[in-house]
């Protein structure tokens, strides 16, 4: 009878992982005490309030990778292994609080492990007159290939900043004629494109996001109109829907900061009397229930200005919500 009910319980773990959406997150994140001109650092620190979002919501998740200091500040020739910094910044504020998350709440992995961007020290970009039929020189390409490859299932690739690591993903799956690894990606895009803020409705593509490496981001966009890739524009839902609708006020923040990792995120970037973590649309629309999801943005790379307005207005709704339910979790975390 034991052995029954063992292999039930093992069956029903299985099922339940099979059915956690799978993850893979480029961001241009690094560690915020690099100087340079974004906030007085080398990239916007609003990754970082993401990232422990993220952190504190990833029971809810199969993370295959995260890929950091996907970027191309010129800071970053010689700034350090960012992955080494993000393993201890994060991973021992995860390491800490993950006990107490699987007492009260469960299913969190044991660890996160965080790689560093095959084009942090080159700053490369993403140019659409070459063919990338090898990825020799693009080893977190190369290894998301990979990660796709042994899934059945979809693999969701987050992007929090510059397109070009995708953008070379999906070149060289077409010189290669890999449509089966194309097949099983949906790209989730932050702020790629916007009519309404940065960006205009001639020129939506001027936001800082595009801007970073306009040839990656035209190249997918086309790519995705065409029907080769899905690609879902988030536009700035996360800033002027999630973080404009927030609660306000150091004293709601100051509750975050009894665990780890809820000290990253209240104090990764603290602005205008709340968090920005904007890039965190991305996970919360594949969620789905928290106010806007994939069913409510095209597949194919458009983001017209009704459906931005939309969606923009249903996270301000579910906007407090969202902090609340993080709240809630950074409490687990510190019990």
């Amino acid at each position: 009878m034991k052995k029954v009910l063992l292999l039930v319980l093992v069956l029903m773990t299985s099922l339940v992982q099979a059915q956690k959406p799978k993850v893979w997150i480029y961001s241009d994140m690094s560690d915020k005490s690099i100087p340079g001109k974004d906030h007085n650092t080398a990239n916007d620190p609003d990754d970082i309030s993401a990232m422990a979002g993220y952190l504190l919501l990833s029971n809810m998740f199969d993370t295959k990778g995260i890929v950091i200091a996907s970027t191309h500040r010129s800071e970053h020739k010689t700034s350090g292994n960012q992955a080494d910094w993000a393993n201890i910044f994060f991973g021992e504020a995860y390491k800490k609080d993950v006990v107490n998350l699987n007492k009260n709440i469960g299913g969190f992995p044991e660890s996160i492990e965080f790689v560093q961007s095959c084009i942090k020290e080159t700053a490369e970009r993403f140019n659409s007159e070459k063919s990338y039929k090898t990825l020799e020189n693009y080893n977190t390409v190369q290894t998301l290939v990979d990660a796709v490859e042994k899934e059945d299932d979809i693999m969701n690739v987050l992007c929090w900043g510059s397109l070009t690591e995708p953008a070379i993903l999906v070149n060289y799956c077409l010189a290669n004629n890999r449509m089966d690894i194309l097949n099983k990606i949906r790209f989730i895009a932050h702020w790629t494109n916007s009519s309404l803020h940065q960006g205009t409705v001639e020129q939506p593509w001027k936001v800082a996001n595009c801007n970073e490496d306009r040839s990656a981001c035209e190249y997918l966009k086309e790519k995705a109109l065409n029907g080769f890739i899905k690609f879902y524009e988030c536009g700035a839902n996360g800033q002027h829907g999630i973080v404009s609708g927030s609660p306000k006020g150091q004293e709601y923040y100051n509750q975050f900061k009894t665990s780890n990792l809820g000290k990253i995120f209240a104090e990764g970037k603290f602005v205008f009397n709340s968090v920005d973590h904007s890039d965190a649309a991305t996970y919360w629309v594949l969620l789905g229930n928290w106010g806007v999801s994939l069913m409510d943005i095209t597949s194919n790379g458009t983001n017209f200005i009704e459906v931005e307005q939309q969606n923009e207005a249903k996270f301000k709704l579910y906007s407090k919500s969202i902090h609340d339910e993080l709240l809630r979790r950074s409490k687990a975390a510190s019990n």
